[in-house]
């Protein structure tokens, strides 16, 4: 860190320390810009601490969050007919917003999720650049509207994005406000209504996105919050609603969109279901470079996001050095509270979460594999040191099984055609990375992955470190449901369908979007 960023991080560690003494923070439902305090008081514990309530939520009753998708629905009425330069110039105005708030929002995270600062902080940063970039794209010729040629038979004509009505937005708790966000902003943009369902584990770092809508001056009710757990998401997803973003687990996705294909009609799933990644490491690999993006992907955040590399599959000649490198660097990879300026990660998210590893790295001690680190830290914390096992068959459970934790194995194959394969044996794909020195070896990887996100030698990222602007992010496969990727240009335009117009050229002016 340089002096600047540790002055930076002195104020955010204090400001932790001043909430874990105060009181929790409740956050309320809010429909039609009203505060609801509907269902069971529940609190969110401190994974850094769990001793300390940090925040608290209601728990809602489905016939709130009913009345929330008919609220929205009401209000989006009068939204779809806001001209779409109109609803971007409102979109827009939260960029300023949401800078100013992103120091305060990273507080939050650190509490809620255990997020280590720069984790932390980037939440906010993420949002503002999603704000810049979906604005920016929205506005380019052809956006929302087809270019067609003319009629033959003289009538004037259209091709437009229509709204969808009311979208629900699902999240998970390791990105609690981008990953809710992102898909809000799409929406509306799009010309929808929005109801936001926060991660349980993150409810006050959720309400930030209703906060980020408030700066916007929106129609009173077209954005509606609930909190709650599983309850909530279930009568979210049976409820009226006219599509549905989620992120979370293969199992739930999948479920959604079965769900989501019952009734008189096919409702839109757009959804982002995690990922098994892999980096494949050959023989030719620059081995330093290799294990420095190795740890970093593995464990920036615990292992705790989609993205995160958790299988290694490496040649026979690359083997024993990468080991001993990867387990060396993880042995001085930092886990500690947010507050300490040299955590790198911090805790695993829960009780559920710690329970999880100790019973996944005993599995790997009971099988007789090679297990470097693993053992939970000192503290009251649901902190561990990440986990390294080698010598496991590429094939095996614990290799395949996502996992979300910082647990990352390392399995020999033969050959890169073998590696390949196995990188590609599961019905997941959502990023994957390769350190070679062999330029067909690249090519042969970039033609063959099946990943929606591909890294080839990128230092420091095997597999992590995709961004508004410069990349966009998504899954194939299992992995997303629509085969379009978040932060693109293509993204919003999910949350609208198409339709052609035809009129008579005398009322031509009524095509106006």
């Amino acid at each position: 860190m340089t002096a600047a960023d540790r002055q930076d991080h002195q104020a955010f560690a204090a400001e932790i320390a001043k909430r874990r003494t105060g009181d929790p923070v409740v956050v309320p439902h809010v429909v039609g810009g009203e505060e609801r305090f509907d269902g069971e008081l529940i609190g969110r514990e401190d994974p850094g601490h769990p001793s300390l309530t940090v925040s608290a939520y209601h728990d809602a009753p489905a016939e709130l969050v009913q009345l929330a998708v008919a609220t929205s629905r009401a209000a989006q009425q009068e939204w779809a007919k806001v001209p779409l330069s109109t609803r971007i110039e409102h979109v827009r105005r939260a960029i300023d917003y949401v800078a100013d708030a992103a120091q305060e929002w990273a507080v939050r995270v650190a509490l809620e999720v255990g997020k280590s600062y720069a984790g932390a902080q980037a939440e906010g940063v993420e949002v503002r650049d999603i704000l810049r970039c979906y604005t920016e794209y929205a506005e380019r010729p052809g956006a929302f509207e087809d270019e067609r040629t003319a009629d033959p038979a003289g009538f004037a004509n259209d091709s437009v994005l229509r709204p969808y009505g009311v979208f629900g937005v699902i999240t998970p708790f390791n990105y609690p406000i981008v990953q809710a966000a992102g898909p809000t902003i799409g929406a509306l943009i799009a010309g929808n209504g929005v109801v936001v369902k926060t991660s349980h584990q993150g409810p006050w770092s959720g309400q930030a996105v209703y906060e980020m809508c408030q700066a916007m001056d929106l129609p009173t009710g077209l954005v509606n919050i609930v909190h709650g757990a599983d309850e909530p998401g279930k009568a979210l997803t049976a409820s009226d609603i006219d599509g549905i973003s989620f992120t979370g687990s293969v199992a739930v996705g999948r479920s959604i969109m079965k769900s989501f294909t019952n009734g008189p009609y096919a409702r839109p799933v757009i959804a982002e279901m995690g990922g098994k990644n892999p980096v494949i490491v050959t023989d030719t690999a620059d081995l330093e470079a290799a294990a420095d993006g190795i740890v970093f992907s593995a464990f920036d955040l615990g292992g705790q996001k989609c993205s995160a590399l958790s299988r290694v599959l490496v040649t026979p000649g690359a083997h024993d050095r990468l080991v001993e490198l990867v387990a060396e660097r993880t042995g001085r990879v930092v886990v500690a509270d947010p507050t300490d300026a040299d955590a790198f990660a911090g805790p695993v998210v829960s009780a559920e979460a710690l329970a999880r590893f100790e019973r996944i790295v005993g599995q790997a001690r009971e099988e007789h594999f090679t297990v470097s680190g693993g053992e939970r830290l000192d503290g009251d914390g649901y902190f561990v040191r990440p986990a390294v096992v080698s010598s496991v068959p590429a094939d095996h459970t614990l290799s395949t099984t996502e996992h979300f934790l910082p647990f990352l194995t390392i399995s020999q194959v033969p050959s890169f055609e073998e590696a390949l394969s196995a990188a590609n044996a599961t019905p997941m794909g959502l990023t994957a990375g390769i350190y070679t020195g062999d330029i067909d070896e690249a090519r042969a990887f970039l033609d063959g992955i099946e990943a929606g996100c591909v890294d080839v030698n990128v230092p420091g990222h095997a597999t992590t470190g995709w961004w508004p602007g410069p990349q966009t992010f998504g899954g194939w496969k299992a992995s997303g449901s629509t085969g379009v990727q978040t932060l693109g240009k293509w993204y919003t335009q999910q949350f609208a369908r198409q339709q052609a117009r035809k009129l008579p050229v005398q009322l031509e002016h009524l095509l106006t979007y």
